[in-house]
């Protein structure tokens, strides 16, 4: 039997691939207007007030906001209350996966971020608190307040959300989920039980141990795993129950690139389930449609592009990013935004134009990138020794620096049609999220990008160590503010992270992105 703790925790891990399933695996909902209307109009209709939501129109880009909620339903029944827990038993409702998925049907391309439920951020009425505390305190709403206010210029145009009475339904649809596990594994607390390192199939019992695994024991010694024991007699503490040679991950940003794999493992599995087979997938959208909520705003003809998007692409391809994250200095058990870092990210988020075919992954050299300074600041002379400053760091000048049309603006780049990684470069630099597509190289003023100078530059980080150099530009040692009379040698620096392969699986050949097992 499933214990309430467990549980809470496999539904906000399974949320994201019974969402990828709504997402990816949907050609047949295309090809079968007919039934598919039919099915949409099953789904939940959720209210979110006027003025939440960003309108967006059918065929254009979009910002959908995706949430697994473990809200009760009110004809519960005795089963699903003794697996679960009753609304008694688990207080408020939790959500502790959100992700924002970003759709250009015209450009067929698709991007899902996931937003760490650790992220401390400023929830509006409520102060500093954890991400997911904004769903507990006023559901969907406030979620999508809370994310535009703390990562701006992103906006979020419409809201799917699923609960977990259909997972096992879902899974038995499908059918087994081909897993592939790099050593053996283990989670005492869900259950998960394998012995042996490789492809297993997993059948609806043993796919929800590993969506909801937390505690992820792997041996110490892969070749020589020491034997798994352990002490399931409640009241004893976890250091005394065993695992003795063996470790175990537990955060939440550990587990996330775990689940991105069981993501696309499951989407690929439902897409091969059903392929183009109006009569396959009739089933699987029943169970789908029957889990899924979303905006009163939603229009089937929205959903149909969301698919359109997707068709024909490998999960192996839909590219999955974590906002990135470092340590709250305040307390090592949350996690806060890593800027530029994050920056980029929501950049990417922001923009509504077709992305770059490759993903940035880092700013170019800084002699390849024309900036224009303008200052918005109201300090006299900002813009000219901002625009020294990254001509001393090697960037080129598209001419001097001259005030802007006010005098109150927040710090801004503005890129021209086609020059995304020279934006991108000069707000990494600055350190800045709001990154934003100018109309016309006019409005860049003859630069690649143009950067306005806002009353908050100097409170920025700015990473120009970031920015590659031409030969004889000497890179800095410290993190330092451009505009200031003296340098701050604050540093945010944090070593690169890498994916342990033993907690999560990739492509043994090369490394890369896997789906499903991996080849012979």
């Amino acid at each position: 039997m499933l214990l309430p703790s467990s549980a809470l925790s496999f539904l906000r891990r399974f949320a994201i691939a019974l969402l990828a399933v709504v997402v990816i695996a949907t050609v047949g909902f295309v090809s079968a207007q007919a039934y598919g209307k039919r099915e949409f109009a099953k789904s939940r209709t959720i209210r979110i007030p006027d003025g939440i939501l960003t309108p967006s129109k059918p065929g254009q880009p979009a910002n959908y906001l995706l949430i697994g909620s473990d809200v009760r339903p009110a004809d519960e029944t005795a089963q699903e209350a003794q697996a679960y827990g009753t609304g008694k038993d688990v207080g408020p409702q939790h959500s502790d996966v959100m992700i924002v998925l970003h759709v250009d049907p015209a450009a067929h391309t698709g991007m899902l971020v996931s937003f760490p439920r650790d992220l401390m951020v400023q929830i509006p009425g409520h102060g500093r608190d954890l991400l997911n505390a904004a769903f507990a305190y006023n559901g969907a709403p406030l979620v999508i307040q809370t994310l535009e206010a703390n990562f701006a210029p992103m906006k979020i145009n419409h809201y799917l959300e699923v609960d977990f009475r259909g997972f096992k339904k879902i899974v038995n649809e499908i059918g087994h989920i081909r897993i592939y596990f790099p050593t053996p594994a283990h989670d005492p607390f869900t259950g998960l039980n394998i012995d042996q390192a490789g492809c297993v199939s997993l059948n609806g019992d043993q796919a929800l141990a590993y969506a909801r695994s937390r505690h992820y024991y792997v041996p110490k010694d892969v070749q020589n795993p020491a034997p798994w024991q352990w002490n399931y007699t409640p009241g004893i503490k976890d250091s005394q129950r065993g695992g003795q040679g063996w470790v175990a991950t537990g955060s939440d940003i550990d587990r996330i690139p775990r689940q991105q794999y069981f993501l696309r493992t499951v989407s690929q599995a439902a897409i091969d389930k059903s392929g183009s087979d109006v009569l396959k997938v009739a089933s699987l959208l029943d169970a789908i449609f029957g889990s899924l909520g979303h905006d009163q705003t939603l229009k089937q003809s929205e959903l149909n592009s969301l698919a359109l998007t997707f068709r024909g692409l490998s999960p192996s391809k839909v590219q999955m990013l974590t906002l990135p994250t470092i340590p709250d200095p305040t307390n090592g058990n949350r996690v806060v935004s890593k800027f530029p870092d994050a920056g980029g990210v929501i950049a990417l988020l922001s923009t509504f134009t077709a992305p770059p075919k490759t993903p940035v992954v880092k700013p170019l050299a800084a002699n390849k990138v024309t900036v224009r300074v303008v200052n918005g600041s109201g300090v006299k002379g900002a813009a000219t020794r901002v625009l020294d400053a990254f001509t001393a760091e090697g960037f080129k000048s598209g001419g001097d620096a001259v005030d802007a049309d006010k005098s109150d603006y927040k710090t801004q780049v503005r890129y021209a049609p086609g020059k995304f990684n020279q934006g991108y470069t000069i707000a990494t630099a600055v350190g800045t999220a709001n990154l934003v597509p100018a109309a016309s190289e006019k409005n860049t003023l003859g630069g690649d990008a143009l950067l306005i100078v806002g009353t908050d530059y100097d409170s920025l980080t700015h990473r120009f160590d970031l920015i590659p150099r031409p030969a004889g530009v000497t890179i800095p040692t410290a993190t330092t503010s451009t505009t200031g009379a003296s340098a701050s040698t604050t540093s945010t620096t944090v070593a690169k992270q890498t994916v342990d392969t033993r907690f999560v699986p990739v492509d043994p050949k090369t490394g890369g992105t896997l789906v499903g097992c991996p080849s012979k």
